[in-house]
């Protein structure tokens, strides 16, 4: 199957998504019934078990989604290549420090003489098929498709060395993790600091220098008018929730609406809301 994602970019269409931290396939089928390109399930920072992130493509398949899969570390390539046997058409590697990272990654998800990956026809991206083994594995080697996350101090040093590699075709400029690294606190906009500001000019000069887009966008807050602003930053690819902070933010949303009636009535009371999940 073609890559949805690389179609989309070579289009120059705008690709959409969702961070999904559940895998709730009830949740990626919606997401693919309104309009998003694809979906990234997380397991750095989630639960997402190799079994249930292959039934979890299985799902985002049948609604059209590419699946983008973040692994746990750098040098996790175990989950890299299970991701990849389970339809995976995109891996996010965070934390990423140089690009010895990226490359140990190709090295691991690419098949002899390319690289030192196993072979094996008995999993799902092969079709459980021994006929048809070597195209599988010659389309996986050439389409493999990489996105580093560029959120240490390592990664800006070396941004032009990351960019500049084959399989680096989308790069995540991850402004909160950064903000922290850079002493710079909870900045997690795109102009969140003089250093972040600085950091975004060296990251898209490298990426334009080597054909790379970048992932980001208003995850906790999509509007028309956040999601301009990440476009006017040269942001080609766009990420537009969570799945678990949305969620929050509309519960959030919906007790405020029914405190605020009750607030108005009187007959009826109710005990104050929990202090916010999100910054005023």
């Amino acid at each position: 199957m073609p890559n949805r994602l690389t179609t989309m970019i070579e289009n120059h269409e705008v690709p959409i998504g969702m961070q999904c931290f559940t895998a709730d396939h009830a949740l990626i089928e919606v997401m693919g019934r309104t309009g998003l390109d694809y979906v990234w399930l997380d397991s750095e920072h989630s639960a997402i078990n190799p079994r249930a992130l292959e039934d979890a493509i299985r799902t985002a398949d049948g609604v059209g989604l590419a699946t983008i899969i973040r692994v746990p570390e750098p040098d996790d390539t175990t989950s890299a290549r299970r991701a990849l046997e389970a339809g995976a058409e995109a891996i996010v590697i965070p934390m990423v420090r140089s690009a010895a990272d990226v490359t140990n990654m190709v090295d691991a998800l690419t098949y002899p003489p390319n690289g030192r990956r196993g072979i094996c026809p008995a999993y799902r991206a092969a079709g459980y098929a021994l006929s048809t083994f070597s195209e599988y594995a010659a389309e996986s080697d050439a389409g493999l498709f990489l996105i580093p996350m560029i959120e240490t101090v390592d990664a800006l040093a070396h941004i032009e060395e990351i960019c500049a590699l084959e399989q680096v075709r989308v790069i995540v400029f991850a402004s909160g993790e950064l903000s922290y690294a850079l002493g710079e606190g909870a900045n997690a906009n795109l102009h969140g600091s003089e250093a972040i500001r600085d950091a975004l000019v060296r990251v898209k000069a490298a990426a334009k220098a080597n054909g790379v887009v970048l992932l980001g966008g208003p995850i906790i807050d999509p509007t028309a008018a956040s999601c301009a602003t990440a476009l006017e930053e040269d942001i080609g690819v766009l990420c537009l929730g969570l799945d678990v902070m949305a969620f929050r933010k509309i519960c959030e949303q919906a007790v405020t609406a029914a405190n605020t009636a009750v607030a108005a009535s009187t007959r009826f009371s109710r005990p104050p809301a929990p202090a916010s999940g999100f910054a005023h």
